[in-house]
């Protein structure tokens, strides 16, 4: 009887141990000996980045241990915060850190950390890839036309298979990570493609959240959408009004005079308004200066005779309304101030001018 009992108190307790090691984490790093140190796991959240466990590593030797209540993204770092050792998609489940070759390996049951390692394998070929081209380019500057070329090819084939992973994992909380973690690169039609291809439960996550929220930011700039009306000092004194500067079609341009591929453009688009101002062209530059005396030299420099606005004002106002986060960033409206058209440039700008130009005549 005795050794019966005993026997179902080592089931029980086996158990409990399983079910225990099944309701917390453990996240044990195995690195070279001659590392020692504190470190931080942090977690991002709805309430920002908070701290959640500090280890002490001893030669090499560390552990955190504790409760999720729920899948969580959180980074290893070093007491500093910076920079990010490591990425983990944390839940209850046993992970183990080594030391690779340029980076922490994270290797784990959790199935959040396999899928993630999927993506986390296309961002890095297409870093090694982006490298590689770099020194090549650099090596021979000739090829650097050619070698853009062929960049691009693999950065939309890395984009395409992503996209393929976020359908295939869509309800996982990992695909909206993935595809929050992009969104500030993206337009809004790449965007949508990806939040669309999301499942209901990868929706409805912090990420998911986080990404409906610039969707909804991005459809006020939206090719369709009227354009957010401003208020900005001009160069040459007093202040315009966006909605109410006439022009049968109108451009509007962010840029500084430290960019220099802005002030090539200015040349492109002296150009255009030279011929197309008389048949109702009008260019609005919002400049992205917080220094005066280096916007007004630029303008002068490049005869940018138009309409010239800046709220010299590190960010701008008027940019981060408009989701400008590389410049130039251009605009087109039409005489309702509809916008119509982004980004076109050179000879595809001209065209696309002379063609809206042609339509009101008619």
């Amino acid at each position: 009887m005795r050794k019966i009992l005993f026997t179902v108190s080592l089931l029980l307790c086996s158990l409990f141990a399983t079910m225990a090691q099944e309701d917390s984490y453990k996240i044990e790093g195995r690195l070279a000996n001659t590392v020692n140190g504190k470190l931080l796991l942090v977690a991002n959240t709805e309430q920002g980045m908070i701290d959640i466990g500090e280890a002490t590593v001893t030669n090499g030797i560390f552990e955190f241990t504790g409760r999720m209540p729920e899948m969580t993204v959180v980074y290893l770092t070093p007491v500093k915060k910076t920079p990010v050792l490591a990425t983990i998609m944390l839940e209850n489940a046993h992970y183990t850190i080594t030391l690779g070759t340029n980076e922490m390996i994270v290797e784990s049951d959790s199935e959040a950390q396999k899928i993630w390692k999927e993506f986390d394998d296309l961002n890095k070929y297409l870093l090694r890839t982006q490298q590689q081209m770099d020194a090549q380019a650099r090596q021979n500057i000739s090829l650097q036309p050619k070698l853009q070329q062929e960049f691009s090819k693999i950065e939309n084939k890395v984009l395409a298979d992503e996209l393929a992973l976020i359908k295939k994992y869509s309800d996982s909380y990992v695909s909206a990570y993935v595809v929050a973690g992009k969104m500030l690169g993206m337009d809004d039609t790449k965007l949508t493609a990806r939040y669309e291809a999301l499942g209901e439960k990868a929706k409805a996550s912090f990420y998911g959240k986080r990404v409906a929220t610039k969707l909804a930011e991005m459809q006020k700039v939206a090719v369709g959408a009227i354009a957010p009306n401003f208020s900005a000092p001009l160069a040459d004194g007093g202040v315009l009004a966006l909605h109410e500067t006439k022009g049968k079609v109108k451009i509007v341009d962010f840029w500084a005079s430290w960019c220099q591929p802005c002030r090539q453009e200015n040349v492109n688009l002296l150009k255009l308004y030279k011929r197309y101002r008389p048949r109702g062209l009008e260019i609005i530059s919002v400049s992205l200066d917080d220094n005066k005396q280096a916007w007004l030299t630029a303008i002068g420099q490049d005869g940018s005779d138009w309409k010239n606005v800046s709220d010299l004002k590190q960010p701008s106002a008027i940019a981060t309304e408009y989701l400008v986060t590389a410049i130039p960033s251009t605009f087109i409206l039409d005489e309702e101030n509809r916008i119509v058209a982004k980004n076109l440039r050179g000879k595809e700008l001209e065209k696309f001018i002379e063609d809206m130009l042609k339509k009101k005549k008619e």
